[in-house]
């Protein structure tokens, strides 16, 4: 099948597991998912898209009950699995399918290796490679409904019919340039950094929760962990309960009654009725917590000398991926350059985080640990 708009359908388990069985002699395939996700937690998958050389399969994912064949494919190191902006479909197929991919490649992560601009999007680089300019109308379009709509199912096959296509052009370039490796690395990364969070350890992503300690910080924990559990419990969003800024504004207050919790948050009546009761008892119980069982505080913005290092670094890490002609941020990410200046900040003895490790340690390992301990030496001269 030479047509973007060809396509076999795959309804039921028999056949699923029959062409599982020709992909897993296959070296490469390219996948995408099509999910709706609005007031629930998890996303609800609506379609998976395959292609192997010309040919494209359409999964419809209401009609499959064993998925063990499939993630079996999804699992082999031997296959690579090409996507593009892969960290939703990682964790769509992770609840769907209960696998979790091994050997994918990113094509946005390929694209920003390759001059392509940084997070590149998928129809903007289907028409910079092939000059073709692939529909819009069916992206946003609700992917549960049956009959799909002729529309749908033809964008679906031409996404991955150009998928892959555009594995075997950055494939052959990376290869050239010695750096498949390099974006095969980035990309499991980026499978595993997409990994659901433990409940326990939830309430350390929120914003401003740096700002809280102590009893503070301990009622945080316990309503994020508390609003985890009926999330996903419920399969509802976790805005639908309360949203971020609630929880910071509770642990904040450590109201005494559901008098307190009306006036702090403007929320519904209806949510201080059903979970007020809850909400107090936790606080109050994070009052009681003993100081020594406190949670860790969390790390705030650097301070100004920390933040003066970082612009050095940053500066260094620019001087480095020009060298290797790339985009800096291709190179190193603020986040992960202000996580290694945070684990020396307080002795001098720094970390270099995971997210730097790979083929990134031997060209910023030792020219950043120069600048550190530079400064280190500044301050025992002082």
């Amino acid at each position: 099948m030479n047509s973007t708009d060809s396509y076999v359908w795959i309804k039921n388990d028999a056949d699923l597991n029959a062409v599982c069985q020709l992909w897993a002699t296959a070296s490469v395939i390219a996948l995408d998912t099509e999910f709706v996700r609005t007031d629930t937690f998890h996303a609800n998958l609506g379609l998976l898209q395959i292609c192997h050389e010309q040919t494209t399969w359409l999964i419809d994912p209401l009609e499959i009950h064993d998925w063990r064949p499939f993630a079996a494919i999804l699992a082999e190191p031997a296959i690579v699995k090409v996507l593009h902006s892969l960290s939703e479909d990682a964790e769509v197929l992770l609840h769907s399918v209960g696998v979790t991919m091994d050997n994918v490649f990113d094509t946005q992560i390929a694209a920003g290796f390759l001059g392509y601009p940084v997070q590149m999007s998928y129809a903007k680089l289907v028409e910079a490679l092939f000059d073709v300019v692939l529909p819009k109308e069916a992206t946003r379009s609700d992917w549960l409904k049956r009959p799909l709509e002729d529309e749908q199912c033809q964008y679906a096959a031409a996404d991955v019919h150009w998928l892959y296509q555009i594995y075997q052009l950055f494939a052959e370039q990376l290869h050239l340039q010695s750096r498949y490796e390099w974006v095969a690395e980035d990309s499991q990364r980026m499978v595993m950094n997409n990994m659901p969070t433990d409940a326990e350890c939830y309430y350390q992503k929120l914003r401003g929760a740096w700002k809280l300690k102590g009893a503070r910080l301990q009622a945080l924990k316990a309503l994020c962990q508390w609003r985890e559990g009926i999330a996903r419990s419920s399969n509802v969003n976790r805005g639908r309960i309360l949203n971020d800024k609630d929880l910071i504004v509770i642990a904040e207050r450590m109201p005494k009654n559901k008098s307190d919790l009306q006036k702090y948050l403007k929320i519904p009546s209806r949510k201080i009725r059903l979970y007020g009761d809850q909400i107090i008892h936790m606080v109050k119980d994070a009052e009681e917590v003993k100081r020594v069982d406190w949670p860790e505080r969390i790390e705030g913005p650097l301070p100004a000398d920390q933040a003066d290092l970082l612009k050095q670094v940053r500066q260094k890490v620019e001087i480095i991926a020009e060298q290797l002609g790339l985009p800096a941020e291709v190179m190193a990410r603020r986040k992960g350059l202000e996580t290694w200046l945070r684990s020396g900040s307080h002795t001098g003895q720094y970390a270099i985080p995971e997210a730097l490790t790979g083929w990134r340690k031997d060209f910023l390992l030792g020219p950043i640990n120069e600048l550190l301990q530079a400064q280190w030496e500044e301050l025992d001269e002082t």
